[in-house]
Protein backbone atom coordinates (compact mmCIF):
# COMPACT_ATOMS: atom_id res chain seq x y z
CA UNK A 1 0.00 0.00 0.00
CA UNK A 2 2.14 3.15 -0.87
CA UNK A 3 1.31 6.19 0.70
CA UNK A 4 0.34 9.13 -1.43
CA UNK A 5 2.77 12.48 -0.35
CA UNK A 6 -0.54 14.29 0.94
CA UNK A 7 -1.03 11.28 3.33
CA UNK A 8 2.61 11.77 4.14
CA UNK A 9 2.19 15.41 5.19
CA UNK A 10 -0.95 15.19 7.11
CA UNK A 11 0.41 12.62 9.04
CA UNK A 12 3.40 14.45 9.86
CA UNK A 13 0.71 17.49 10.44
CA UNK A 14 -1.18 15.56 12.92
CA UNK A 15 1.12 14.14 14.50
CA UNK A 16 2.72 17.91 14.82
CA UNK A 17 -0.12 19.01 16.37
CA UNK A 18 -0.53 16.72 18.66
CA UNK A 19 3.04 17.26 20.21
CA UNK A 20 2.06 20.73 20.29
CA UNK A 21 -0.86 20.49 22.17
CA UNK A 22 0.92 18.04 24.54
CA UNK A 23 3.51 20.63 25.53
CA UNK A 24 0.64 22.99 25.87
CA UNK A 25 -1.41 20.89 28.18
CA UNK A 26 2.05 19.75 29.84
CA UNK A 27 2.75 24.01 30.11
CA UNK A 28 -1.04 24.53 31.87
CA UNK A 29 -0.52 21.59 34.17
CA UNK A 30 3.09 22.23 35.21
CA UNK A 31 3.38 26.51 35.48
CA UNK A 32 1.86 26.31 38.63
CA UNK A 33 4.27 23.80 40.05
CA UNK A 34 7.07 25.94 39.22
CA UNK A 35 5.39 29.56 39.87
CA UNK A 36 6.49 28.92 43.68
CA UNK A 37 9.79 28.28 43.14
CA UNK A 38 10.13 31.68 41.22
CA UNK A 39 8.26 33.25 43.65
CA UNK A 40 10.81 32.17 46.07
CA UNK A 41 13.51 34.08 44.33
CA UNK A 42 11.20 37.58 45.13
CA UNK A 43 10.77 36.18 48.83
CA UNK A 44 7.63 34.94 48.42
CA UNK A 45 7.11 31.74 50.25
CA UNK A 46 4.71 29.73 49.29
CA UNK A 47 3.52 26.00 48.00
CA UNK A 48 0.70 24.60 46.51
CA UNK A 49 -0.97 21.78 48.95
CA UNK A 50 0.53 18.45 48.36
CA UNK A 51 -2.60 16.71 47.46
CA UNK A 52 -3.13 19.65 44.57
CA UNK A 53 0.78 19.13 43.33
CA UNK A 54 0.14 15.67 43.20
CA UNK A 55 -3.03 16.34 40.78
CA UNK A 56 -1.22 18.24 38.21
CA UNK A 57 2.05 16.60 38.58
CA UNK A 58 0.82 12.87 37.46
CA UNK A 59 -1.16 13.44 34.45
CA UNK A 60 2.36 15.19 33.06
CA UNK A 61 4.48 11.90 34.74
CA UNK A 62 2.32 9.05 33.61
CA UNK A 63 -0.06 10.71 30.66
CA UNK A 64 1.85 13.14 28.67
CA UNK A 65 5.32 11.31 29.64
CA UNK A 66 4.05 8.02 28.84
CA UNK A 67 5.97 8.38 25.84
CA UNK A 68 9.28 8.61 28.04
CA UNK A 69 8.16 5.21 29.65
CA UNK A 70 7.74 3.57 26.39
CA UNK A 71 11.24 4.39 25.06
CA UNK A 72 13.27 3.68 27.84
CA UNK A 73 11.15 -0.06 28.27
CA UNK A 74 11.98 -0.07 24.52
CA UNK A 75 15.77 0.75 25.50
CA UNK A 76 16.15 -1.63 28.23
CA UNK A 77 14.97 -4.24 26.45
CA UNK A 78 17.38 -3.66 24.02
CA UNK A 79 20.39 -3.42 26.85
CA UNK A 80 21.34 0.32 25.42
CA UNK A 81 20.53 3.85 27.45
CA UNK A 82 19.19 6.81 26.14
CA UNK A 83 17.67 10.48 26.95
CA UNK A 84 14.44 9.06 27.57
CA UNK A 85 15.45 6.65 30.08
CA UNK A 86 17.50 9.45 32.10
CA UNK A 87 14.11 11.26 32.10
CA UNK A 88 12.02 8.06 33.01
CA UNK A 89 14.27 7.64 35.78
CA UNK A 90 14.99 10.66 37.05
CA UNK A 91 11.81 11.95 36.83
CA UNK A 92 10.13 8.99 38.46
CA UNK A 93 12.59 9.14 40.89
CA UNK A 94 11.60 13.07 42.08
CA UNK A 95 7.85 11.84 41.30
CA UNK A 96 8.05 8.68 44.04
CA UNK A 97 10.54 10.66 46.29
CA UNK A 98 7.51 13.37 46.65
CA UNK A 99 4.97 10.60 47.02
CA UNK A 100 6.98 8.99 49.70
CA UNK A 101 7.91 12.51 51.59
CA UNK A 102 4.18 13.64 51.62
CA UNK A 103 2.98 10.35 53.41
CA UNK A 104 5.94 10.13 55.92
CA UNK A 105 5.92 14.15 57.33
CA UNK A 106 4.10 14.38 60.26
CA UNK A 107 0.31 16.24 60.40
CA UNK A 108 1.12 19.95 60.47
CA UNK A 109 4.20 20.09 59.08
CA UNK A 110 4.92 21.09 55.13
CA UNK A 111 6.84 18.15 53.38
CA UNK A 112 9.87 19.43 50.80
CA UNK A 113 8.12 18.09 47.67
CA UNK A 114 9.40 17.50 44.29
CA UNK A 115 6.38 16.94 42.01
CA UNK A 116 7.86 20.26 39.94
CA UNK A 117 10.48 19.23 39.35
CA UNK A 118 9.22 15.92 37.77
CA UNK A 119 6.79 17.99 35.78
CA UNK A 120 9.06 20.47 34.60
CA UNK A 121 12.03 18.42 33.50
CA UNK A 122 9.15 16.36 31.65
CA UNK A 123 7.97 19.44 30.15
CA UNK A 124 11.14 21.22 29.04
CA UNK A 125 12.35 17.73 27.42
CA UNK A 126 8.95 17.61 25.41
CA UNK A 127 9.29 21.45 24.36
CA UNK A 128 12.55 20.99 23.23
CA UNK A 129 11.92 17.60 21.34
CA UNK A 130 9.11 19.95 19.36
CA UNK A 131 11.34 22.29 18.81
CA UNK A 132 13.37 19.97 17.06
CA UNK A 133 10.66 18.25 14.91
CA UNK A 134 9.23 21.45 14.28
CA UNK A 135 13.50 22.59 13.03
CA UNK A 136 13.47 19.16 11.24
CA UNK A 137 9.83 19.78 9.01
CA UNK A 138 11.24 23.38 8.14
CA UNK A 139 14.18 22.07 7.56
CA UNK A 140 12.83 19.28 5.27
CA UNK A 141 10.44 21.01 3.68
CA UNK A 142 13.18 23.84 2.88
CA UNK A 143 15.01 21.40 1.16
CA UNK A 144 12.19 19.48 -0.70
CA UNK A 145 11.48 23.41 -2.50
CA UNK A 146 15.03 23.57 -3.66
CA UNK A 147 15.11 20.33 -5.29
CA UNK A 148 11.71 21.92 -7.23
CA UNK A 149 14.11 24.55 -8.25
CA UNK A 150 16.69 21.96 -10.13
CA UNK A 151 16.32 21.69 -13.45
CA UNK A 152 15.78 18.71 -15.48
CA UNK A 153 18.15 19.08 -18.61
CA UNK A 154 21.83 21.42 -18.83
CA UNK A 155 23.03 23.07 -21.75
CA UNK A 156 26.35 21.63 -23.03
CA UNK A 157 28.34 23.56 -25.40
CA UNK A 158 30.51 21.44 -27.83
CA UNK A 159 32.18 22.85 -30.31
CA UNK A 160 30.55 26.42 -30.74
CA UNK A 161 27.13 24.47 -30.78
CA UNK A 162 24.18 24.32 -27.60
CA UNK A 163 23.35 20.98 -26.81
CA UNK A 164 20.31 19.91 -24.29
CA UNK A 165 21.09 16.65 -22.10
CA UNK A 166 19.59 15.35 -19.08
CA UNK A 167 20.61 16.02 -15.49
CA UNK A 168 20.90 12.57 -15.08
Amino acid sequence: HAQTLEDAVSATNNHASREGWAVVLAVLLALPLALPMFADWLGWHWMLPAWLQFVLATPVQFVIGARFYRAAWKALRAGTGNMDLLVAIGTSAAYGLSIYLWWTTPAGQMAHLYFESSATVITLVLLGKFLESRAKRQTGAAIKALQALRPEYAVRIVEGRDEQIGIA
